[in-house]
């Protein structure tokens, strides 16, 4: 079984922020949610937290480059997303940038196999595709996925799909890698479960990880500390075990 290298620089990993804000939906009008200053650096997990409806997806959408900020400069391993040609004509910052939805955003109409093939194929197209399908088969093995590649994700669980979602995230080997609540909707033991399968992904990851959760338990699992959204800023606290 073919593997990934996971020699890669962690230095200039980072993601910085300056008095970013956002509205509801990147909409053009509408109240402001936060005002954010940000300097993350190095491999590592951060954890986002707060209430439901303060922003933490729109965050993690706006650092990730899915919406431009309202105001504010933001920056990804140094480069400015939003000047220039602009962040969706910046091919070499798109490859180092991973994005897990929260619903997943699987092809429903792709087997397992090819969930992670056909990103890949577009994202490495100078990869042959034995060796392709051959890491995509390691991947479905490391997220506990073995013989379902020619399962369509409508015949997977909610934790089944969950856990293909993150591994077509990690194929693609991102630099800076954000996950929106990965654990949503799932009942507590599978919770808990895909957090711990997470959190060791990551560890043999070097890459910047940012993600959402709402649930404090599995917060504890990915981080010993967190942020906090909350009236419009990011606190920092430990997480008591």
């Amino acid at each position: 079984m073919a593997q990934e290298s996971t020699e890669k620089s962690t230095e200039n990993l980072r993601i910085q922020a300056d008095s970013i804000t956002q509205t509801a939906g990147s909409l053009p009008h509408g109240p402001e949610l936060f005002k954010i200053d940000i300097n993350w650096s190095g491999a590592s997990v951060k954890v986002l937290m707060g209430e439901s409806g303060v922003g933490k997806s729109t965050l993690l959408k706006t650092l990730g480059g899915v919406w431009k900020p309202r105001r504010g400069n933001l920056k990804i391993n140094g480069q400015d997303l939003w000047s220039g040609v602009g962040f969706r004509q910046n091919k070499s910052l798109l490859r180092e940038i991973g994005f897990c939805f929260q619903n997943n955003a699987l092809f429903n109409s792709m087997t397992c196999l090819e969930n992670l093939c056909f990103p890949h194929r577009k994202r490495f197209p100078e990869t042959s595709e034995e060796l392709r399908i051959s890491l995509a088969k390691n991947w479905l093995e490391r997220v506990e996925l073995k013989n379902t590649d020619n399962l369509l994700p409508h015949e997977l669980s909610g934790g089944m799909q969950k856990r293909l979602a993150i591994a077509r995230t990690l194929m693609l080997k991102p630099k800076i890698v954000f996950f929106d609540d990965p654990t949503a909707g799932l009942d507590p033991i599978t919770s808990r479960q895909i957090a711990k399968m997470l959190h060791e992904l990551l560890l043999e990851s070097p890459a910047l990880s940012v993600v959402v959760t709402n649930d404090e338990d599995r917060a504890k699992q990915l981080s010993p500390t967190c942020y906090i959204l909350e009236n419009s800023y990011l606190t920092e606290k430990v997480l008591k075990s």
